[in-house]
């Protein structure tokens, strides 16, 4: 029997890269608002929750209630509803230290999803490939990687879960600086430091993961 997922966030650039690996119903915010009342009617062997608000730069100046409704209360609303049916929820390695408003949405996502049966959370960051911007941190450190790499790992290791045993673990490539990964696929990046960027725009922004 074909096994029958929910995708949330179905056009978010993890899942729109995960369509590639994992078959499912990929529902976009358009056909599938998860912080209103759910009226699905069909039923699903695995929930997994990729639906967020990620920008961190307008969660911090603008977008705070916006990012609260859909990383907090849309996922306690999920996770309500699905409260039978295993459930896989994608949260940002930096929620270890959750200083600014994206993070610790994400972070109490987590604590939301510990109060399931049969949950697996996981910890990971991804970016564009190639890296998008001229400089990345010298100072910040990962396990994250491109998109294609992590959606890749991701697909195995939903996979390879048994749905019954709970946990919160990290999806990676093993530990580096942004810089490092950047110079993978930007050889011209230049190197910066989080603390220009604090010091730019007055936000905070954690440097590491663990």
């Amino acid at each position: 029997m074909k096994d029958k997922i929910l995708i949330t966030g179905g056009n978010g650039k993890l899942a729109t890269e995960l369509k590639k690996h994992l078959p499912g119903d990929y529902l976009s915010r358009k056909d599938f608002d998860f912080t209103k009342p759910i009226i699905l009617k069909k039923k699903y062997d695995l929930i997994l929750h990729t639906g967020a608000y990620t920008n961190v730069k307008k969660a911090e100046l603008e977008d705070k209630k916006k990012c609260f409704t859909t990383n907090t209360y849309g996922t306690f609303n999920l996770v309500q509803y699905y409260k039978d049916t295993p459930f896989i929820f994608i949260s940002t390695e930096f929620a270890q230290y959750p200083f600014a408003i994206y993070a610790l949405t994400k972070k109490l996502g987590e604590e939301i999803v510990k109060t399931h049966p049969n949950h697996l959370i996981i910890r990971t960051l991804f970016k564009p490939n190639p890296f998008p911007f001229p400089k990345a941190y010298k100072d910040q450190y990962t396990q994250g990687d491109y998109i294609d790499v992590i959606a890749k790992l991701l697909a195995k290791r939903i996979k390879k879960w048994n749905r019954k045993t709970s946990k919160l673990e990290y999806l990676g490539t093993g530990r580096k600086t942004m810089f490092e990964l950047a110079k993978r696929t930007r050889p011209d990046v230049k190197p910066n430091s989080i603390f220009d960027y604090m010091k730019e725009t007055g936000l905070f922004i954690p440097k590491d993961y663990e």
